[in-house]
């Protein structure tokens, strides 16, 4: 006959892993980042294809957005409220950071291309 094979303490120990790797993955589904909506203050906004993505985000106050250009034109994250947020013109590979503290809800485009919109909230 042969030596008993473990089966049951290998399958618990992927069932677990499995677990850990699910819980640690970052995304939230709602397209926020879930970092930045837990505090860490932190989160990023790609613009590519002439779109901000997200398109929409929720942050606490005091966190820092990153805006990174993968276009080759240049683009801008301006806020629409009178001086909320302008990021200056980004180059193709290039970012611009911006941090609120003041809480509410601020649409933004890009002063090149204003069909681009987007939506930041500050809770």
């Amino acid at each position: 006959m042969g030596t008993p094979r473990p089966t049951v303490g290998a399958a618990l120990l992927l069932a677990v892993a499995a677990v850990i790797a699910l819980t640690g993955c970052s995304d939230s589904g709602d397209g926020t980042d879930r970092n930045a909506r837990d505090g860490a203050q932190a989160m990023k906004v790609t613009i590519a294809d002439y779109v901000y993505e997200p398109a929409r985000i929720v942050v606490p106050q005091g966190t820092t957005i990153s805006f990174t250009n993968r276009d080759a034109a240049p683009h801008t994250a301006t806020s629409k409220a009178s001086g909320a947020f302008d990021t200056g013109t980004i180059k193709k590979g290039g970012s611009g950071d911006i941090t609120l503290t003041q809480s509410g809800s601020f649409p933004y485009y890009c002063l090149f291309h204003p069909f681009m919109k987007a939506t930041l909230v500050v809770e």
